[in-house]
């Protein structure tokens, strides 16, 4: 009987762990399985927050907004817990701030929230972020935007003999919760329909300079600081976009009565502002291994995303966030490797050696490099093929003139890529890839990265891991 109960025991046991092994799994998102992510923490300014340019949501910091990306994730992955710490006017100071016990502020901190709430909330935000699964953190446009606009209307009030332009300006900015390129640019075409543009240029230089240098300086602190707090934390960064895509349904709406002139001088402030600000992002991703989006075509308001540009962030997040049904097993999680490699599978661009090894360190092959550049260019049609393979990537990248055959016909699939020969390969891909200059520019950008990195083993086979990485930045990814 004692026996028969053991054995009763030990079943129930085994079943209770096999069936706890499948319960860890994940939530299924659009056929992707995503990991279980009971804690979700978002970060952010008002562009987390879900503050609207066009209609009233109530106080938006640090609350649940229905309709933002947050709230979207939130549901979309199932999680447990949602911590909504996004707050209007947050930049890297006040991330720093919190997060550091000796960090000292410039004269704006907490400029667009009470001190009293941030005592309160300063603790909160440390402990939601030590105990979360994942981080999204959206955050840097009032490094440069918010702080230009507290340092111009401090500027515009001292001016003299522009009395008509202060006055329009500072009715402007009053109304303003969220300074952005759009703010710089109807404010320089104010100063110029007044006749002031010299005073304001005076102004602009020095605070987008000093709001920026900031923003670069803070940037990798601020990620270390999360980290400090939670190493496993699966961390996404939103990048800067250009809010000039405009929600057709909000493109009538006016700005409260004040008639706005914008500049017309000839500079694409946004675009130029947008592309600095993602350098020091994109930098990290490499450096700390979080995931980095940068949400080109989100669909706005004005200066905000509508709910459709929200649905679209929050989209591109899922796509971005880890694979669960990643098979690999010979990548250490949480290194920039594995990510790498997840971002190429998740995109069906790359695969490994077999259904469990992706052979990092192994030598690329051509057949592998031809594979993944056919996946890339979105597998087009071929009428070709080498006359030792039946493959219709080597058949594409043949008859494009992007790799080469021998004289007798064959492919040589098989064969090890050296540095060199992937340079000169991802350039020809480039311009057959992109059209005209900007095929040339990216080409020749990738095939200088290649071999100036390289340039002691140039002649060496490149290993899977390191064509990997540059597909990877190559495509944005």
């Amino acid at each position: 009987m004692k026996k028969l109960m053991k054995r009763s025991l030990a079943l129930i046991l085994t079943l209770a762990f096999i069936c706890s092994g499948f319960s860890v799994c994940a939530v299924e998102v659009n056929g992707k399985q995503h990991l279980d992510y009971g804690s979700y923490v978002l970060l952010g300014d008002s562009v987390a927050s879900g503050w609207s340019d066009v209609e009233d949501r109530g106080n938006t910091s640090f609350h649940r907004i229905e309709g933002s990306y947050g709230a979207l994730l939130a549901d979309d992955l199932q999680v447990k817990e949602y911590h909504p710490m996004a707050c209007i006017g947050f930049r890297t100071v006040e991330m720093r701030y919190i997060f550091e016990e000796d960090y000292e502020p410039d004269r704006f901190i907490f400029k667009s929230i009470e001190d009293e709430i941030m005592e309160e909330k300063m603790p909160l935000m440390r402990e939601a972020v030590k105990n979360a699964d994942l981080i999204t953190l959206n955050i840097g446009g009032n490094d440069w935007g918010s702080y230009v606009g507290w340092h111009i209307e401090e500027a515009v009030a001292e001016m003299s003999g522009t009395e008509n332009f202060v006055e329009k300006a500072l009715e402007y900015l009053e109304g303003t919760v969220n300074f952005s390129v759009e703010t710089i640019e109807t404010l320089v075409g104010m100063a110029d329909l007044f006749k002031c543009v010299p005073e304001l240029v005076q102004i602009l230089p020095g605070a987008l300079s000093e709001g920026f240098s900031r923003y670069l300086e803070n940037w990798n602190y601020m990620i270390e600081d999360i980290y400090a707090l939670n190493p496993d934390v699966t961390l996404v960064v939103i990048g800067m976009f250009d809010t000039a895509l405009q929600d057709e349904t909000m493109k009538d709406s006016e700005n409260a009565g004040i008639s706005l002139p914008s500049a017309d001088i000839g500079i694409n402030i946004g675009q130029t502002i947008v592309d600095l600000a993602n350098i020091p992002m994109r930098d990290g991703a490499e450096k700390y291994g979080y995931i980095f989006v940068e949400p080109v075509g989100t669909l706005c308001e004005k200066q905000h995303p509508s709910y459709d540009g929200h649905r679209h962030i929050a989209d591109m997040i899922l796509e971005a966030l880890p694979d669960a049904a990643f098979p690999y097993t010979d990548i250490e999680k949480g290194t920039k490797e594995y990510s790498v490699a997840q971002k190429l599978y998740n995109k069906g661009f790359m695969y490994g050696v077999s259904d469990t090894e992706f052979a990092p360190d192994a030598a690329l092959t051509k057949g592998g490099l031809a594979d993944v550049l056919y996946a890339v260019a979105g597998a087009p049609e071929t009428d070709s093929a080498p006359s030792d393979t039946a493959s219709p990537s080597a058949a594409w990248t043949a008859e494009k003139g992007i790799m080469t055959v021998d004289e007798n016909g064959n492919f040589s699939a098989g064969s090890e890529v050296s540095y060199f020969e992937f340079a000169k390969i991802m350039f020809r891909f480039a311009q057959t890839d992109l059209s005209g200059i900007k095929g040339f520019i990216k080409g020749i950008s990738l095939f200088f990265s290649v071999i100036i990195q390289n340039i002691f083993n140039i002649s060496g086979a490149i290993s899977r891991i390191d064509a990997a990485t540059y597909i990877v930045n190559y495509c944005g990814i």
